[in-house]
């Protein structure tokens, strides 16, 4: 696709072990004697023979199952007349193509990750965990920093949102319409928040609508009215600072009320549909209720490719240039959700670019009619730019698919650059350092900070995991062990959470932050995990990384207070977090304050055998004096970094065995999950 770099498809499912199992079940079947025709004795005596043999191979595939999927995966060979299996692909004969966008060499490499279901008894069916997740991050750190000898720290499921119950009890709800001054305000409220990122309804047709219902109760079809409904929701949402309950969780009955849209689809979806489509997913997010919102985005996205939102449509077929703005825009707006909503999941999103077709965003011609409705072009194309490198960063880094040739190392390098391309094709406008910033570029950098965190926080972890490795002895990590460009890697992953930080509490002070703004929520608990990280490592900066994390712990515990759905789930993990934090730091001190007392060191020095990864980063020269407002753009651009970002091969070969060994978990091989049927 011309307007973005490099976005890779995502490769269809490969065939599972049970299939090897059933091919090989046959192929054994297949030997078995002819079935005597002379007597019934013969035949009796066969059929007990293959019900031996039925069970001797299920007792055998019970036995070997958990540790044979690698072997069964790679000897699927069967062919059917529909389809036939190469490497990790399906080819069809009829296309005779792939069902990746991009093509890949049959015999590459493929990096398989065992997908990590989680058992539940309060579930019907296990859940899966995406390593992308920001809480199945904290849940591996916990690991990494755990005593060996204490049971595993197990993940904590999200059970604080919005249950289904209770919407379901507020769509038989009766509501009403707001007064004529509420309803307004409420609008104007969500018309502020929403279009500050995302184009998603025209401005004027929402006054126009809006004003229509006013003057006459009885005035406009289902599809109208859920929009505003939906609009009334958000509105609600952003002019509330905190709730007395979560009964009361603000713009909850209205969004019940547009919900009712759901229960019809139109067979010829109009952009009325995925207005409201969207309107309800960006709703859902705020409630914690993210896979209630893939699943709107993505309906979204199939609305918008059946009324042809992804392709140009001719001038000679719609006249009006406002309407023909719309529709692109509408569709870029789409497809921000369906991207970004997927790469927080993990999941595959609903259309490929190779499948786009339609213009980029572009600015409203002076003297346009209704040239207030369309915002600056230059943030949205940035903004859907960013989307399709998250998507490519999580695909890349997290995905389960064939990566060709490509090293973690390289894959690693390339998100990097990609991003560092991305700032420094943003214009004037849009950069953090203008005196003249306002909320929208503060909420573009804080995505990017959290596109490079994504790119970067398994380095940390295994840097990290190495150090508490060596934690016992007091000899610093070496760099046969931690290579310098690991430890840059994971600088720039650090000064990224510090800089999302500061943006986030800039935000707060200036009162830009929202109470139940999900996205800056998400952010602050994913830049803090970084920061408690960051403050074992032992650096030069550790001790106010680890101030930083509390601070940001109290300010995630002020927004689970106000009644933050998201934040209450955050809230969790960071408690368990805290206390082993504090096992931590309480062994260290003990084991110093023990070597203190054996070698007769001085009270001074006991800080001094804390060395590590920290130390290790002091050998490679001192940390060059950063501006007191560091910005994402410069985290990248640092000079070592810049070097080894030049680098033809990174040297993170004591990585790449470690992430994908034995086909398991993405940072680690030893991982299990078997003893995980409780909840934390």
């Amino acid at each position: 696709m011309p307007y973005l770099q490099d976005v890779v498809g995502v490769t269809p499912e490969r065939s599972s072990a049970q299939g090897s199992t059933r091919a090989k079940t046959v192929g054994t079947l297949e030997k078995a004697p002819s079935v005597p025709t002379r007597d019934g004795i013969g035949k009796s005596s066969y059929i007990d023979g293959l019900l031996d043999e039925i069970r001797r191979l299920k007792s055998q595939n019970a036995q070997s199952a958990p540790s044979s999927i690698r072997d069964d995966v790679s000897q699927i060979t069967t062919q059917t007349n529909t389809s036939s299996y190469i490497g990790n692909k399906v080819t069809t004969p009829s296309s005779g193509r792939g069902g990746s966008d991009n093509e890949e060499p049959s015999e590459a490499a493929t990096l398989e990750v065992r997908p990590w279901f989680m058992n539940a008894n309060v579930f019907r069916t296990p859940i899966l965990i995406s390593e992308v997740a920001d809480a199945a991050f904290t849940t591996r750190f916990r690991q990494v920093i755990s005593d060996p000898e204490e049971p595993q720290p197990k993940h904590i499921l999200r059970l604080n949102y919005a249950p289904d119950k209770e919407l379901m009890t507020l769509v038989k709800s009766d509501i009403p319409w707001p007064t004529p001054s509420r309803s307004r305000f409420l609008v104007e409220v969500a018309l502020k928040y929403v279009s500050r990122r995302y184009h998603v309804v025209r401005r004027s047709s929402i006054m126009e609508n809006l004003e229509q219902s006013i003057h006459n109760p009885s005035w406009g079809d289902l599809m109208l009215r859920s929009k505003l409904w939906a609009l009334f929701a958000i509105g609600e949402l952003y002019s509330t600072r905190s709730i007395p309950s979560e009964r009361d969780f603000p713009g909850m009955a209205y969004f019940a009320k547009a919900s009712r849209i759901l229960g019809l689809l139109d067979e010829r979806p109009g952009t009325d549909s995925i207005e409201i489509m969207l309107l309800l997913s960006f709703y859902s997010l705020v409630l914690n209720r993210r896979y209630s919102a893939f699943v709107m985005s993505g309906t979204a996205m199939r609305m918008a490719i059946v009324m042809g939102l992804h392709l140009n449509i001719p001038e000679s077929q719609l006249r009006d240039p406002d309407l023909r703005e719309h529709r692109k825009r509408l569709f870029w707006t789409t497809y921000i959700f369906d991207r970004v909503w997927a790469s927080k999941l993990g999941h595959p999103s609903a259309i490929q670019d190779n499948d786009i077709g339609v213009d980029l965003p572009s600015e409203p011609v002076v003297g346009q009619t209704f040239g207030a409705d369309f915002d600056d072009a230059a943030y949205h194309i940035a903004n859907l730019r960013l989307a399709a490198l998250v998507t490519k960063t999580v695909r890349s880094i997290y995905g389960q698919r064939n990566q060709g040739d490509a090293t973690l190392s390289t894959r690693v390098q390339q998100a990097l650059k990609d991003l560092r391309a991305w700032v420094e094709d943003l214009p004037t406008h849009l950069q953090i350092d203008n005196p003249d910033s306002g909320p929208k570029p503060i909420s573009l950098h804080l995505s990017f900070n959290q596109c490079a965190i994504l790119a970067t926080r398994p380095i940390l972890l295994h840097i990290l995991r190495t150090q508490v490795a060596s934690w016992p002895s007091s000899s610093p990590v070496t760099d046969a062990q931690v290579p310098a460009s690991a430890i840059t890697l994971s600088e720039a992953c650090i000064r990224c959470a510090r800089h999302s930080i500061r943006l986030l509490t800039d935000s707060w002070i200036d009162g830009s932050f929202a109470t139940f703004d999900y996205f800056y929520t998400q952010y602050l608990f994913s830049a803090l995990t970084i920061l408690a990280a960051s403050s074992l490592l032992d650096g030069p900066e550790s001790r106010s990384d680890r101030e930083a994390f509390e601070e940001s712990a109290r300010f995630l515990s002020q927004l689970r207070d106000a009644g933050n759905f998201a934040a209450q789930e955050y809230c969790h993990h960071v408690d368990v977090m805290k206390a082993d934090l504090d096992k931590v730091y309480a062994k260290r001190m003990g084991l110093a304050l023990g070597e203190q007392h054996t070698r007769g060191l001085a009270a001074e020095d006991v800080s001094s055998r804390f060395t590590g990864v920290g130390s290790a980063m002091s050998q490679f020269g001192p940390a060059p004096m950063l501006p007191a407002h560091t910005t994402a753009g410069m985290a990248l651009t640092e000079p070592s970094l810049e070097e080894l970002l030049a680098q033809p091969v990174l040297d993170l070969q004591f990585l790449e065995a470690s992430f994908y060994d034995a086909h398991q978990g993405l940072y680690w091989p030893d991982f299990s999950t078997e003893n995980w049927n409780d909840l934390a």
